[in-house]
This record gives structure tokens, sequence and C-alpha cells, in this order.
């Protein structure tokens, strides 16, 4: 009988609306934003191993309990630095635990793009190490998402559209997502998110002085607001200013996260696949999905191993 390994798709992010209310004073940003998820997947795969095949494997190479395929893996590291192994990391320093496991990624959402690919990869990571392990001593896995990252959290939520501030970690509303299509656009270099808030004017932000957000707290807007990063990585980042300018030529493109993809919004898709015509000529990379509905992390599908015996 095979061992089965976990299968779980991670999609993208977009940032419907992003707002940066000041810079507190523990350093972070603080942030409210609306974010949903849109119908471009990673898949991840975990399989459980026995212990003396790990060790075997790796003494001939020590980065084999992770291997990073697909279109978008050129650049994905797979050493200590990935984010899945970041997250099995912090998993079992936080007590939970899991027979050792091997993982296999699927990279189809690019690498340095604002679409929290990494981010899901990580959520996803946690989640697999659940179906195949015991976290019960994990108390706050939000919590330990947020270790990860800021956007990491988002992905652990029920709701496809959920209302985020502080660095990311706080659920202040979730809503009905809106309907219909993106057209992402991904620039042919990538956006440190870093390098993009170290241009922002340090806004003081301390109790009851933050900037007012112009967002309803229940209500998800029905188009994309204009993201107040933009400014920030356009000069980070002067390239980015001259791709937005090429491709608002044939739509209304928002800027998602802290870059550099920019996104349009279509409630159908032949509208969609005409601005992405357009789109094409200016931009190798297009994508046209559609915005998902429901739990962004789906349940976990039992893949068998070939070859492996239980």
């Amino acid at each position: 009988m095979s061992n089965p390994g976990f299968l779980l798709r991670s999609p993208a992010k977009l940032n419907w609306t992003l707002e940066v209310l000041g810079r507190r004073e523990d350093g972070f940003h603080e942030l409210r934003s609306w974010f949903v998820a849109a119908a471009l997947y990673d898949e991840l795969t975990c399989c459980p191993r026995a212990a003396s095949e790990v060790d075997a494997v790796t003494a001939t190479a020590p980065h084999a309990a992770l291997q990073v395929l697909g279109p978008a893996a050129k650049g994905v590291p797979v050493d200590a630095s990935n984010l899945v192994l970041r997250a099995e990391q912090a998993w079992r320093a936080a007590g939970g635990e899991a027979p050792p496991v091997s993982w296999s990624l699927q990279k189809y959402i690019p690498a340095g793009a604002g679409l929290g690919g990494g981010s899901g990869n990580a959520a996803a990571a946690l989640r697999l190490l659940e179906v195949v392990g015991d976290g019960s001593a994990i108390l706050d896995l939000p919590q330990l998402a947020l270790t990860l990252g800021s956007d990491v959290p988002f992905f652990l939520q029920q709701e496809a559209a959920v209302l985020l501030g502080g660095r990311g970690e706080i659920l202040l509303a979730t809503g009905t997502g809106p309907e219909g299509w993106v057209v992402l656009a991904v620039p042919s270099f990538p956006v440190s998110t870093g390098w993009v808030f170290a241009q922002l004017s340090n806004l003081p932000c301390v109790v009851g002085a933050c900037k007012e957000s112009r967002i309803h707290v229940s209500v998800v807007p029905p188009l994309p607001l204009e993201n107040d990063l933009l400014d920030a990585a356009e000069r980070a980042y002067p390239a980015l200013q001259e791709f937005h300018a090429k491709l608002d030529a044939s739509a209304d493109f928002q800027l998602c996260g802290s870059g550099g993809t920019f996104f349009a919004y279509f409630p159908d898709f032949e509208t969609a696949e005409n601005c992405a015509i357009q789109t094409r000529l200016v931009c190798a990379q297009v994508f046209v999905v559609s915005l998902q509905h429901g739990p962004i992390l789906r349940a976990p599908m039992a893949t068998p191993t070939a070859g492996r015996s239980s």
C-alpha cells in the first residue's frame, strides 16, 4: 500500500484596498486593507517519510526536504530561507508534532510580485502539518503565522474577503467578495517590500492620531481603490512608474500590495480577456483569473506517493 502525501493549493492574494495610516512606535506601519483571493494557485505537497529514509537522502542532498518546480520556480530558494521550511521549523518549535516530511512545491505565482505566493505557501504548510501531525500544543496558529510574515494570517481565514488592520494580523471585518475577473500584469523585475516601505514619509501613528481611514469597515468596495503604497513603490522603482503608465493605456490598473504586480478588475471574462490581449503587448507575464469565494485554503487532497510502502 502506498504512503499518501497531501496536496493543498494556495491562491494569490490581492489588496483590493490598501491604506497606510501611519508609522507605529515599533517601526511597523499601521495598515488597513481589504484582502481578496484570486484563482492563481501554487500547489504544495507534504509527504510523511521514515526517519531513516530522510537521513539517507539528506546526507547526500541537504535540501532534499524541499523541491520547487513549475513555471515560477526560478529564483525560489530551496534552503532554510524558504517559507515552507520556515513554517515547518516554527511549527515544531511551537510544540507541533509531525513525522519527518518532504515537500514538493509547484510554483505558478510569480515571486517578489506582491501576490503573496510565499505567504500562501507558508500557510499551506501549517495546514498540511495539521493533517499529518498534531498541533494541539500550538495555542494560537494565526499568531504563529504572523511570525512568518504579515500576510500569512490572511490565508488562514475562512472568508475570501477580509478587512485586516495592524500589520495585517487584526481581523476587522469579513465581507462578500466581489465577483468577476482580474487581469494580472507582472513586471520583469522583482520588487522589495522593505525598500518600498522605506520610501514612505514617517507619518507618526500613535493611539488616536493615525490618519483617518476612508474604508467602510463592513462593505467591500465594488471597485478596487488606489493603493497608498503606489507613490512609494514608483519612487523606489522608477521603471515601475513607466510600466504602470503603459498598462493604464488599456485599463485602470491598481498596484497590488507593495508591488510590482498591477491588476485590473472586470465583471466578465470576455472583457478581461480583451484587456489581456492589449496588456500582453507591453508585458510578458499576464494572467486572467477569477476572484475566489469561500475558504482561502480548501481541504487537502490525498495524493498517493508511488513506490513507497506504508
